[in-house]
């Protein structure tokens, strides 16, 4: 008897042990970016529990997109609402495991809060909302570039019509390349900052120039003939060759009146485009382009291009699929949803660290000029703004000014630099 009873003493205790531990294991928990976990809204037991456990990116500009990482999130849309330092953000999408948001124009750097399916969790971490002063670079002067680019030591690169002109990381102006080098009209430059090779289109002789502090000026792609054709070395035609970009693996891309044509390892193809100009979304040679001016290449390999005819800017896939980010055709500065936003004359485009599109817009009949953002979502908004008929005016980017904006470029910092070819001056942008 007494055997029976320790035994049923021993079963109880354990049943009651167990019947704690279960109850400790359904308290509602958050996974806090920095590791820990804090305790959230309690739910009823036996509903899983969401769980925060990050976003990206960790800082942005406005209307930047963000997404919430995480698991068991409440998958209906109209249940989940998110704050950044108490300021309410547009939900865009949800999933089990992400929130997909737009960083609210008015936000301040801050925790983000996200009320999901009846339970509250906060962030341990601020997003840093970014913001932005206009300085000045440098002063060209009676000189002027069109287009800028970096070369992996901080020396800045900009091209006008036959000359190209260095900036050093020490600050001093000198001629890189000039006007005895045989340029006819350039239109374009990149750098490969692992090589510290320069490339310049140069429309007029149809060729892609490459400097190399070795071998000098050398004609890197295209024999001089005009015309369209594909292939290596004297097979390569180049028409009308403007803008330049090159992507991380080297690979060199530029817009040739209705084409985007790529260079890798020597090799010319047509990504998209054709002979005609036209405005058609497709694949590759089922694309139409009109005059295309800006060109730029994300991380992940996409090609952007300005349509200055049409009005718009058109993303190329590693496929050859052409979609349109942004632009409605019709003139003007209209922000908002990609179909609905308006561009003047799109002639630049860069690409930031969070993959938003900078581009260099304006009218110079007015004159009006503008730097315009479109965020991953194809959601266009103005960052600068302004009417300068003189020089540029710096400070904070809600009230400083651009004039006749032409290539754009970042640094490794994420600081951004314009050419103002109305005024000769090259801004620098710093965000923090």
């Amino acid at each position: 008897m007494r055997v029976l009873r320790l035994y049923c003493f021993a079963v109880g205790y354990s049943l009651i042990a167990s019947m704690v531990i279960l109850s400790a294991c359904n308290k509602p928990r958050s996974f806090k970016p920095n590791g820990g976990y804090g305790t959230g809204t309690p739910v009823p037991q036996g509903t899983a529990i969401p769980i925060l456990s990050g976003f990206k990116p960790g800082s942005g500009l406005p209307n930047t997109v963000l997404t919430i990482v995480g698991n068991e999130f409440d998958q209906t849309l109209a249940n989940n609402t998110v704050t950044i330092n108490g300021v309410a953000a547009t939900v865009n999408s949800v999933s089990a495991t992400q929130i997909v948001i737009t960083i609210p124009t008015n936000a301040t750097t801050g925790k983000i809060v996200l009320k999901t399916g009846g339970t509250t969790l906060t962030s341990t971490t601020d997003f840093k909302v970014l913001d932005g002063t206009v300085t000045t670079f440098y002063n060209l002067g009676t000189n002027y570039v069109e287009h800028i680019a970096f070369d992996g030591t901080g020396n800045l690169y900009g091209e006008n019509s036959n000359s190209i002109l260095e900036v050093s990381l020490a600050g001093q102006l000198k001629v890189f390349a000039g006007a005895n080098s045989g340029f006819k009209s350039l239109w374009g430059i990149a750098t490969n900052s692992n090589l510290g090779d320069v490339y310049v289109a140069d429309r007029d002789s149809y060729y892609i120039y490459r400097i190399n502090s070795t071998l000098g000026l050398l004609p890197y792609s295209g024999t001089g003939v005009q015309d369209y054709k594909d292939g290596f070395g004297a097979e390569v035609r180049f028409s009308n060759p403007t803008g330049l970009a090159i992507d991380p693996a080297g690979n060199l891309y530029t817009t040739d009146t209705y084409r985007v044509r790529q260079i890798k390892t020597g090799q010319v193809i047509t990504l998209a485009g054709n002979k005609a100009a036209g405005y058609v979304d497709g694949k590759g040679a089922a694309a139409q382009f009109g005059n295309l001016s800006g060109i730029a290449v994300d991380g992940d390999g996409n090609v952007y291009v300005s349509d200055r005819t049409y009005l718009n800017v058109r993303k190329i896939a590693t496929d050859g699929t052409v979609t349109t980010v942004a632009g409605s055709g019709s003139a003007g500065f209209a922000d908002g949803p990609g179909a609905s936003a308006q561009f003047s004359d799109p002639i630049n485009l860069a690409i930031d660290p969070n993959g938003n599109i900078l581009v260099a817009d304006g009218d110079k009949t007015k004159p009006y000029f503008a730097i315009r953002m479109i965020n991953k979502l194809g959601v266009v908004s103005t960052l600068i703004k302004g009417n300068s008929l003189t020089g540029v005016v710096n400070g904070p980017i809600a009230t400083a000014s651009v004039n006749a904006p032409d290539g754009m470029v970042f640094d490794k910092q994420g600081n951004l630099y314009i050419a103002n070819t109305g005024a000769n001056i090259i801004s620098k942008i710093t965000f923090k």
